[in-house]
């Protein structure tokens, strides 16, 4: 670790027995049986996607346990492995510190950001434990992200044993920033991502034969409120597609046989999928009422609107599912639980926004070209395959990190393989 003057006396002052400012010491959760990886999320990172990489890494390794603290309170453990510990971030101080390290033994400390605690990372380093920065963004021409001098900044990051960049850009400016090499690897941004959702492939050959070259867009997870909206968007779209056929997927599937009636009595041509009813030529609405099909609506679907997304507080569906099976998604205004994923499909043209129900109407009889819905569905694709790779790289990344620090003999490297 390179020489701070200021590092010295603030280590000093942090194990001064007087001190104890802030809150007491958090309770600590039992003694993990397995091997502990503590994940610590930064602001600007979302948890969903440390939990993708935790249930990657579980799958390859089932005895790990993993640790999860954020800033303030303690973190959501939606989406991470059972048996998950979410708990609060031990204040920056001496006694606190040492006293976690030891009862959770961590064989990994993951953090994210630039949000640097120094006795943490000090202690950590001092008892051999693996530090890695990840999902790290860094601007050259940005305000200095740390409150720390440059060469206290240099001697922190020193700590690590691997710093995970999302971009070369970002590990160019910040081994500028404290004119030193650092063991930085340029991964990508760690994303959400989630598994293809299941389906008969049996089933889907034989609505696939059934349906042939018609036009096909899917309402998922479509609450009340926005029935309205999905069905004039399907009205119009049919004046432009006559043959044009919507998969609406109920937010509560009991108003099957409600949306049944009220659209028969509007002239429609109904199916049922409970009722083992085909969506056959002269269908022009399904309603996908049974449990566990999502994954078989969306490979039939070459557009999806996500409900729930056009509502102040809907909740709907992550827009990851159908963007890993490549359909086009169209949603509202409202992204609900999913932001992030929003955000990042939007970045990548791979969502189209609609502002209210004209929009959807419109956005519908646009896609209806199947060049410009393919276009969405790529990139939609794309987007979520390349979340996938970055995660198993940094997964095979934290792995080898751990297995030298574990080696017989072996020191842990100043940085992992690639």
């Amino acid at each position: 670790m390179p020489g701070s003057l200021s590092l010295w006396l603030y280590l000093l002052f942090a194990r001064w027995p007087g001190r104890r400012v802030g809150p007491d010491a958090p309770a600590l959760p039992p003694c993990p049986a397995g091997e502990v990886i503590w994940f610590h999320a930064c602001p600007g990172t979302p948890v969903l996607s440390l939990a993708h990489l935790a249930r990657q890494m579980a799958r390859s390794r089932p005895n790990l346990v993993f640790i999860v603290t954020s800033p303030g309170n303690p973190p959501d453990l939606s989406g991470f492995p059972e048996g998950s510990v979410s708990m609060p971030f031990p204040a920056d101080r001496a006694p606190d510190v040492t006293t976690v390290l030891d009862h959770l033994r961590p064989a990994l400390l993951l953090l994210t950001g630039l949000d640097l605690p120094p006795v943490l990372l000090s202690t950590a380093r001092t008892k051999g434990i693996p530090l890695v920065l990840a999902d790290v963004r860094f601007s050259a021409t940005a305000r200095t992200p740390w409150r720390w001098t440059r060469s206290m900044a240099a001697a922190l990051l020193s700590c690590f044993d691997l710093i995970l960049a999302r971009d070369e850009d970002s590990a160019a400016a910040l081994r500028a920033s404290v004119r030193q090499k650092l063991p930085i690897k340029v991964t990508g941004r760690i994303e959400e991502t989630t598994e293809p959702l299941r389906h008969s492939e049996a089933e889907r050959e034989d609505l696939a034969e059934i349906l042939q070259a018609r036009p096909v867009w899917l309402a998922a997870a479509c609450p009340p409120g926005e029935e309205d909206a999905v069905l004039a968007a399907h009205s119009r779209a049919l004046r432009h597609a006559h043959r044009m056929l919507l998969i609406l997927a109920p937010s509560h599937p009991a108003r099957a046989q409600h949306l049944r009636e009220r659209l028969k009595a509007e002239g429609l041509t109904v199916a049922v999928r409970s009722r083992d009813e085909d969506p056959e030529d002269d269908v022009q609405v399904l309603i996908a009422d049974s449990e566990g099909e999502m994954g078989l609506w969306y490979r039939l679907a070459p557009v999806t609107y996500m409900g729930g997304t056009l509502s102040e507080g809907g909740t709907g569906r992550n827009p990851i599912e159908p963007a890993a099976l490549g359909s086009a998604i169209l949603h509202g205004p409202n992204p609900g639980p999913y932001p992030e994923a929003y955000a990042r499909l939007g970045e990548a043209a791979a969502a189209r926004r609609v502002g209210d129900a004209a929009g959807l109407a419109e956005a519908v009889t646009d896609l209806i070209a199947p060049d410009k819905a393919a276009l969405l569905a790529h990139n939609a694709w794309a987007a979520s395959s390349g979340g996938a790779e970055v995660t198993e790289r940094v997964m095979q990344m934290l792995f080898a990190l751990m297995d030298s620090a574990n080696a017989p003999g072996k020191a842990v490297p100043a940085g992992a393989r690639a």
